[in-house]
């Protein structure tokens, strides 16, 4: 009993171990540049630039964080993006704009869609637009059954399908998210493979005279079985979603061409 309850607290510590890895594979500093003009009428195209990207699954939020306004995508939107904007019209007439997203690299992304479509009279008459930043080379469009398919069959390699060549991931991204996942995978793995071992009973001497049949001591036999593979499934599940959303956006940047280099 007392051997259960310890397994019981170490496969809690794991798994929040497990969550600490994905959670911090999430954090990022933003992107931010300025936008000429007049801030009311920079908030409305950047909210018709936004709502272009996302199929109009773009919200208001009341949580500015000390900005003027604050939009963000809706819950079930597979684009995430949080964009909180600031107008300054007393000396200089211009808007402070800040993305945030996930990854590094979506933030870099989503900056270059609204800069091609914030300034796109600019580009119009000849000149380029300010602050875009270049990529590397990008791949054409990626596949949600091959990323999906590698998910279940090892989350890391899901990820680096979706990484490679995608505008969607920085470099850093990309690693924190494969390492991340081959940590938290074994860290669950393992966890579970022990809980599972502990329920296995012994075979007692009474129970062989009585006839009783002996374990087999395969943990997939065990009554913590169901553990096992539920720890197998968890990060496979997530990187799952996680494969939709990633596939989609370096799917929807593509269509859109966010910058001259894609």
């Amino acid at each position: 009993m007392i051997q259960k309850q310890k397994a019981k607290i170490k496969l809690t510590i794991f798994i929040s171990a497990a969550l600490l890895i994905w959670s911090g594979s999430s954090l990022s500093a933003g992107e931010a540049f300025e936008l000429d003009g007049d801030p009311a009428e920079n908030d409305l195209r950047i909210i018709a630039a936004l709502n272009k990207l996302t199929y109009d699954r773009i919200i208001s939020n009341k949580t500015t964080k000390g900005f003027a306004y604050r939009y963000t995508s809706r819950w079930y939107s597979p684009i995430t993006i949080d964009v909180f904007v600031l107008g300054f019209s007393k000396r200089e007439k211009l808007s402070l704009i800040r993305i945030e997203s996930p990854k590094k690299g979506s933030e870099r992304a989503f900056k270059n869609y609204l800069l091609e479509e914030l300034t796109r009279k600019q580009v119009m008459e000849g000149q380029s637009s300010p602050g875009v930043e270049g990529t590397a080379e990008v791949s054409g469009r990626k596949s949600f059954l091959i990323s999906g398919t590698l998910a279940l069959i090892e989350p890391a390699t899901s990820v680096y399908y979706s990484s490679s060549k995608s505008p969607v991931y920085s470099s850093s991204d990309a690693l924190k998210g494969v390492f991340g996942y081959i940590v938290a995978d074994l860290l669950l793995a393992g966890l579970g493979y022990y809980y599972a071992s502990t329920t296995i009973h012994s075979h007692s001497a009474i129970q062989s005279l009585m006839g009783k049949p002996t374990p087999s001591g395969n943990v997939l036999e065990s009554p913590g079985a169901g553990v096992f593979l539920g720890l197998l499934l968890v990060p496979r599940l997530y990187r799952m979603v996680g494969s939709w959303q990633d596939t989609y956006s370096h799917n929807r940047i593509l269509e859109l061409n966010v910058s001259k280099s894609f």
